[in-house]
């Protein structure tokens, strides 16, 4: 990349087109790159875009009728599929590069960005580490949870700890995709924003950590106003404690298993 910065000719620029094509998954068949080079004020910016074959049909009406022919190589018929990245640096000899990617094919959130696309073809990876990401993650969600009075708040908060090491495990997202994700009110993706350093956080991207998410929060646990106090690990909760029944606020908790251990705690 590089290279074809440097000197934008056909031949640097196939040497990316041939990286790419051995490093793709091969679901998305023949592709035909875009590679654009130039300047963006003081930076030097270089924009990569792939677009997927397509199929279609010609048909052309003459006086003997209509004549129809299929078409096997198509590009750029629907705008929506494509791959995208934007690189740019005041030196990109001297310097890590920092740059934007989108992948439209896999629907352009970035729990389906396809892996290849930044870890093989670019050999990147997000500035946000999986750790930290995923750790900013669970303290905003604790933070929400323990902060807003909120019942139906807390409940969509707990609700999403059981699912989310199963449902992320090794995905690429951020908490706004997460909220999203698992259908957050607006008033618990603000309580959970609110929490935050820096209001731009609720967008960046990070790989989801199930270990880290586990870690950090390992328990959850229901208080019932008759003096109960349910705690199991968080993914298993529902697993452990199963509603029996509802009656308006009401909730019946089942349980069994044999008694492992009896101890007096502080609350």
């Amino acid at each position: 990349m590089i290279a074809y910065q440097q000197d934008p000719k056909k031949k640097n620029g196939r040497a990316i087109a041939q990286r790419l094509q051995s490093m793709t998954d091969n679901r998305s068949g023949i592709g035909l790159l875009f590679l654009i080079s130039g300047n963006y004020g003081l930076n030097e910016r270089l924009v990569v875009s792939r677009f997927p074959t397509d199929q279609a049909i010609l048909a052309e009406v003459d006086s003997t009728g209509l004549d129809v022919e299929f078409l096997d190589r198509v590009f750029v018929k629907r705008m929506s599929s494509y791959k995208a990245l934007l690189l740019d640096d005041k030196n990109p000899a001297a310097n890590f590069w920092n740059g934007k990617v989108t992948d439209r094919q896999a629907g352009g959130s970035a729990e389906n960005i396809s892996d290849y696309w930044i870890g093989d073809f670019l050999d990147a990876d997000f500035t946000e580490t999986a750790a930290a990401g995923t750790k900013r993650l669970v303290v905003a969600l604790k933070n929400a949870i323990k902060n807003n009075p909120n019942l139906e708040v807390k409940g969509q908060i707990a609700s999403a700890t059981t699912l989310a090491p199963t449902t992320f495990k090794n995905k690429n997202t951020s908490i706004k995709e997460f909220c999203d994700h698992f259908g957050f009110s607006h008033s618990t993706q603000q309580t959970i924003k609110n929490f935050l350093k820096k209001p731009s956080l609720f967008e960046k991207k990070f790989k989801f950590d199930h270990k880290e998410f586990k870690d950090k929060a390992p328990y959850r646990t229901v208080e019932i106003d008759n003096g109960a106090i349910l705690t199991a690990p968080s993914e298993d909760f529902e697993k452990v404690f199963t509603v029996r029944e509802r009656k308006g606020d009401e909730v019946e908790y089942a349980t069994s298993g044999r008694i492992s251990d009896q101890r007096l705690t502080k609350k």
